[in-house]
């Protein structure tokens, strides 16, 4: 199992795509050589062709309905992924801008925190899948860090409005960044993958069973439809994978926001 979860989180996807388009291609020859074996008849009843027709007409209507509804998942997921992007760079910026209104040093300390902070998930957000993991765990040590001194700066003034607003932003930030790392994470259930996959090499083999003793006049058309049944699912996988693929979330928000603070060492005037 997570051999299998390695390779379709990490392979090159054209290759799962090539190995996908030649099994369907085996799985139709297959179909035919046991429709050869089961049946050796020749000729058909114009209603078996009929119901041939629309058996075939079924399957695919089947297969079609599993492929939107993964991509519909690997949708919904990849604009969740992204608009949490521009959700983590607002509460940054927002609390960023409040814990200046605490007096000094606590102020100024708590801005470079979040600012060193930002960088971090700025880094994170265009990091490639080999190198997240240590800018999670990077993330997770200053949002331990900031959690703490945000404790304490706003331990003088725990009973005054100011504290209720500064800390709502601070949690925020805190709370966005673990969620953003949550979404990253989840991908389209390895379950549902099988199964589309194993429905599609079904699919061709009851082609080739169907299509035996035409198979020389569909053969190119065969080919075209495994052609974009694995492209299809090649743009799901695609989908699947944060900034490891070449649909990739746009970081924008997050590389501005970093753009607009002062260089660091220096304090904001």
């Amino acid at each position: 199992m997570d051999g299998l979860t390695a390779f379709i989180n990490d392979a090159p996807l054209l290759l799962i795509a090539g190995l996908l388009f030649l099994a369907q291609c085996l799985m139709r020859e297959v179909g035919g050589w046991i429709r050869r074996r089961v049946s050796a008849d020749a000729g058909e009843s114009a209603e078996e062709v009929s119901d041939k027709g629309y058996l075939l007409s079924g399957v695919l209507g089947l297969l079609a309905l599993l492929i939107a509804f993964t991509f519909g998942l690997a949708v919904d997921r990849y604009e969740g992924r992204r608009h949490l992007v521009t959700e983590e760079a607002n509460a940054i910026g927002t609390a960023e801008m409040r814990v200046q209104l605490l007096p000094p040093p606590d102020g100024a300390r708590l801005a470079d925190m979040l600012r060193d902070y930002a960088r971090t998930r700025a880094a994170y957000g265009l990091a490639d899948t080999t190198d997240r993991p240590s800018l999670a765990r990077s993330s997770a040590i200053q949002r331990s860090a900031l959690q703490t001194a945000a404790l304490s700066s706003l331990a003088p003034v725990s009973t005054t409005a100011l504290a209720a607003f500064v800390g709502a932003s601070i949690n925020a930030v805190l709370d966005i960044g673990v969620e953003r790392e949550a979404m990253n994470d989840a991908r389209v259930p390895l379950t549902i993958l099988r199964a589309l996959v194993l429905y599609a090499l079904l699919t061709a083999a009851m082609l080739g069973y169907g299509l035996t003793g035409a198979r020389a006049r569909h053969r190119a058309t065969t080919v075209i439809l495994f052609t974009l049944l694995s492209l299809a699912i090649l743009l799901i996988l695609d989908l699947d994978r944060p900034q490891g693929g070449t649909i990739r979330i746009d970081q924008t928000p997050m590389t501005q926001l970093v753009a607009g603070f002062p260089p660091k060492g220096q304090t904001a005037p």
